[in-house]
């Protein structure tokens, strides 16, 4: 139903939805459509950024789930936005009304002539609106966390669902961490991308990349962590 929600305010909510939009309707839609899913487990992970402004929306649809929120820094995040605003084939989608990626409410009064501005606070407003549902999610881990202790963080999430502490046999690959190509430069295609395009955990095979976008200058990451700050201190410290 989201995009139903997105028109009825002309765009202006963004991708917020509110308690309020939890209907018993829309609530028994989406259980028909995870009944009917052709799967086994009992567990259903569902990785979507947009659902950061969805947060009391689906707390109240789904009481026992668990919601986990995934917060990278802010230069490093705001690097990765700004290759969508460079023209790539590779890309399917083009950026709508100068906005990429998540929309909080009133995104079009944050739209700016300049890209790093107009991301930091894309950045800013996002992870506000994390930090004001912080009571309705289970837990916060950093984009570097996940990277660096992919088992540890999945050990973490399913002790969440089992009431105790969990560990398991397998083993995970280490995820290489990509939050300082913003002082190198870097292809525009993700790193989490093959040649052909497919998404892989291991970047190894990557030895050498063509540079499409340049590095960040100085004042360019001064003028983000400015703008960032009131936020990212109380994530991050």
């Amino acid at each position: 139903p989201v995009g139903t929600i997105y028109q009825r305010s002309g765009g202006e909510m963004g991708l917020e939805i509110g308690e309020e939009d939890a209907t018993e309707e829309i609530k028994n839609c989406l259980l028909e459509r995870l009944e009917n899913l052709d799967l086994k487990s009992s567990v259903i992970v569902n990785k979507n950024p947009y659902n950061v402004v969805r947060i009391p929306w689906l707390r109240k649809l789904f009481p026992d789930s668990i919601i986990v929120g995934i917060v990278r820094k802010p230069v490093a995040n705001v690097f990765s936005l700004l290759k969508r605003f460079t023209h790539n084939e590779a890309y399917t989608y083009e950026p709508e009304e100068g906005w990429w990626g998540v929309k909080p409410k009133n995104w079009r009064q944050l739209i700016h002539e300049n890209k790093i501005i107009q991301c930091a606070h894309q950045w800013k407003a996002i992870n506000g609106k994390l930090l004001q549902e912080r009571n309705l999610v289970d837990l916060i881990v950093s984009y570097h966390q996940v990277c660096s202790s992919p088992l540890a963080t999945v050990e973490k999430i399913l002790s969440l669902t089992e009431g105790k502490e969990v560990k398991l046999s397998v083993k995970y690959p280490l995820i290489q961490c990509f939050d300082n190509e913003y002082q190198t430069g870097s292809r525009l295609l993700s790193k989490k991308r093959d040649p052909n395009g497919f998404a892989v955990l291991d970047s190894s095979w990557l030895q050498e990349e063509n540079i499409e976008i340049q590095a960040l200058q100085a004042t360019d990451v001064a003028l983000i962590e400015e703008i960032c700050e009131p936020v990212s201190q109380h994530i991050f410290g």
